[in-house]
């Protein structure tokens, strides 16, 4: 990836064996350490010989220690660590997807075909989301879109649809 111009960063494994080339200063009181290194088993050296980038943190919000890896040996290690949080939301974004819009799978295969099923999806997030704001109740995302889905091709109110009390129509 990085010969191809293309950024990473992910969480590194436990069982990683390589070498500190670089230890960097560390401004943040959350940084634990900030470390140019490279891979030196052999596995490692053959599928990434160039250097990367070691970052260990101390999560503020549960005082969790994560190590990030990555190629971009340029970024501030606090930019890193907030770049790995934000894959984190994607990620969780796009697994909210699956498990309440139904994308098992992407229709069609094209650069187009995927940005629209995404679009879409987004689009349908975000309406179920102001449909929560606008309607405060104790209902998930996941409770408002079950009960939209199952009433799709009935006659109703979003203020029924998102009461306790079922109503029928007559």
């Amino acid at each position: 990836m990085t010969n191809q111009g293309i950024w990473f960063v992910g969480r590194m494994k436990s069982s990683a064996v390589y070498e500190v080339i670089e230890a960097r200063e560390t401004t943040e009181n959350f940084i634990l350490e900030d470390q140019i290194i490279r891979l030196s088993s052999d596995k490692g050296r053959k599928a990434c010989p160039t250097d990367l980038r070691r970052v260990r943190i101390r999560r503020e919000e549960d005082g969790q220690v994560l190590i990030f890896i990555g190629n971009d040996l340029s970024r501030t290690a606090a930019k890193i660590a907030a770049l790995y949080k934000s894959r984190c939301q994607i990620e969780l974004f796009f697994k909210w997807i699956k498990q309440n819009l139904k994308i098992k799978r992407f229709i069609g295969r094209s650069e187009n075909a995927v940005k629209i099923q995404v679009l879409t999806a987004m689009i349908v997030y975000l309406l179920l989301r102001l449909v929560q704001l606008i309607y405060p109740g104790r209902l998930s995302l996941q409770q408002i879109a079950r009960r939209i889905n199952l009433n799709l091709m009935t006659k109703r109110s979003v203020v029924d649809l998102l009461s306790n009390t079922p109503k029928t129509l007559h």
